[in-house]
């Protein structure tokens, strides 16, 4: 996975602050098919795992920069050669809970994204509150979940060029609903 995806979600998650960031990698091309054809991706330090349909990369993202809202992210990526990327960040913001929960409402109110959501529901996972949006543009569409931890935030992605929409659209619920974290 090229440090480009890491640095996209970074700076969305971040909502346009500048991102001067150091990336270590843990695991690439990573996993093992089970018996239902997935991938059980662990994030290395970030308490969570998914169910992954393709191998996938495993790193860190630190941000260097103190003024930074987030302090790192941990993530999980994949790349399908259709160009469908799964995505899976668990997000440690610098203050906290307080950070956690201002980014998750501008969220709910479908703000910082870079374009309106053509679709905002909120809804609860695993007993957590948490919101699903879509976001359609002329090349490619994004189904994203967002939950909110206790003291972090958790962002699960797919995004696919239009032509592959039916494919990735069939991955999105067990890709979302395989989602393991430790709320703390």
């Amino acid at each position: 996975m090229k440090r480009s995806i890491a640095t996209l979600l970074a700076a969305w998650l971040l909502a346009g602050a500048a991102a001067a960031q150091d990336m270590q990698m843990h695991r690439k091309q990573a996993g093992e098919v089970d018996g239902t054809g997935l991938m059980y991706a662990e994030s290395t330090g970030g308490r969570f795992s998914v169910k992954m349909p393709i191998r996938f990369d495993d790193f860190t993202v630190v941000e260097t920069n103190a003024n930074s809202p987030a302090e790192r992210s941990y993530i999980i990526a994949a790349r399908s050669s259709e160009r469908i990327t799964l995505v899976a960040t668990r997000v440690v913001y610098r203050k906290g809970a307080e950070g956690a929960k201002a980014y998750f409402a501008r969220l709910e109110r479908g703000e910082g994204l870079g374009a309106k959501p053509t679709r905002l529901q909120p809804r609860r996972a695993g007993g957590l509150p948490a919101v699903d949006f879509e976001l359609r543009g002329s090349a490619d569409i994004s189904y994203r979940r967002a939950i909110l931890l206790q003291s972090d935030l958790i962002m699960l992605t797919v995004e696919t060029p239009r032509e592959h929409d039916k494919t990735a659209r069939e991955m999105v619920p067990t890709f979302f609903e395989s989602l393991l974290a430790d709320p703390k």
